[in-house]
């Protein structure tokens, strides 16, 4: 209950700084990003210890004024789990859908806020099959470099929901991607 009353709380925040949009348009997004859709996300790889892991995450959003992005973001994770001590492996198969908003303050430089729910199956011969579902409220910031009507972004994030029962190792997460925009 508390984090959506966060994810509201933010939300909201967002929606009292549009009348500034107009003062921020003299450093925010090139005015040709203003009315446009947003297509893009992440792909992702990973070994380490003893864990394979594999992410692609897309996303759509659309900009109603050139320094405000909304949109949704789909995920799916596959972690393979493997040990030389057991004789068994483990599979993670993590599906999320996330909806965000982000607001460009000055060059390329936004803050933004996500809400995410995920939803982890748990496959393999070490363990019983199970189900887990999460909600997560993701706040922080991030840089946009610009290069015609494309951007790469990097952003890092708060995860405020984090606990030991959390899907993500940390509640700092970092993103890296690129987006095209028509």
């Amino acid at each position: 209950m508390m984090k959506r009353f966060v994810t509201i709380v933010t939300l909201a925040l967002f929606v009292g700084f549009l009348p500034l949009v107009g003062h921020a348009q003299k450093w925010g997004a090139p005015d040709y990003m203003k009315g446009k859709l947003v297509t893009g996300g992440t792909v992702g790889a990973g070994f380490y210890g003893n864990c394979l892991h594999l992410g692609i995450s897309p996303q759509l959003g659309f900009r109603p004024f050139r320094s405000l992005e909304v949109g949704v973001r789909l995920g799916y994770d596959f972690e393979y789990e493997f040990s030389r001590y057991y004789t068994g492996s483990i599979f993670y198969h993590y599906f999320a859908g996330a909806v965000y908003a982000n607001y460009e303050i000055y060059k390329g430089i936004y803050v933004q806020v996500e809400d995410e729910e995920m939803c982890c199956l748990i496959r393999g011969s070490a363990v019983n099959p199970s189900t887990q579902w999460y909600n997560t409220v993701f706040v922080g910031g991030g840089y946009r470099q610009y290069v015609g009507t494309s951007y790469m972004f990097y952003a890092m994030l708060f995860d405020l929901s984090w606990g030991f029962d959390s899907p993500y190792a940390s509640p700092y997460i970092i993103r890296m991607g690129y987006c095209w925009s028509f």
